[in-house]
């Protein structure tokens, strides 16, 4: 299911200047395995859209430990949404696990845009969230999914140790 794509700016409800200025400001980008798209402590000025790849969203631990939020897909986005609001350093790493190709936004466009067009607003509103829930449905379920396999690891092992107990007395 394609979720959304720069490409469409022609059919947004905005005038034909703002979709010149909007046409302007997509960069399509292409990114080999394993590059860092974005770096945690560095500031993300930029909203992602996928059209092929995959991409890992992580957090390093000042101990060196990773720790992924998330994968992204063909169709998703990213971006620091932190950083893009309040200027700061984004809190986490983005990464390519396959070759990839986005389209990227300056955040500042999108706000500039979103401030010239209430219902452009509203649609924006609507998508993101659309999307996040989707996001936190495919998560909620993953976290599930890992959870209820380490049950049953973790009862398939205390099942086996009570049965080895059991034939040794």
């Amino acid at each position: 299911m394609k979720f959304f794509s720069f490409s469409g700016v022609d059919d947004l409800p905005i005038s034909d200047e703002d979709k010149v200025i909007l046409k302007q400001s997509i960069t399509p980008l292409k990114f080999k395995k394993n590059h860092v798209v974005i770096h945690q402590g560095e500031v993300c000025s930029q909203i992602y859209f996928i059209h092929a790849g995959l991409v890992k969203l992580s957090y390093l631990t000042l101990d060196g430990k990773e720790f992924i939020k998330s994968f992204i897909h063909e169709d998703g986005m990213f971006g620091s949404l932190h950083s893009q609001l309040t200027g700061g350093d984004s809190t986490f790493s983005v990464i390519a696990l396959e070759d990839l190709e986005v389209e990227a936004l300056p955040f500042s466009k999108l706000q500039a845009l979103l401030q010239n067009y209430p219902a452009l607003q509203y649609s924006a509103m609507v998508f993101f969230n659309s999307w996040h829930l989707k996001r936190k449905f495919v998560n909620t379920n993953f976290c599930v999914y890992q959870h209820s396999n380490a049950m049953k690891n973790f009862a398939n092992s205390n099942l086996n140790s009570s049965k080895e107990s059991n034939r040794r007395t």
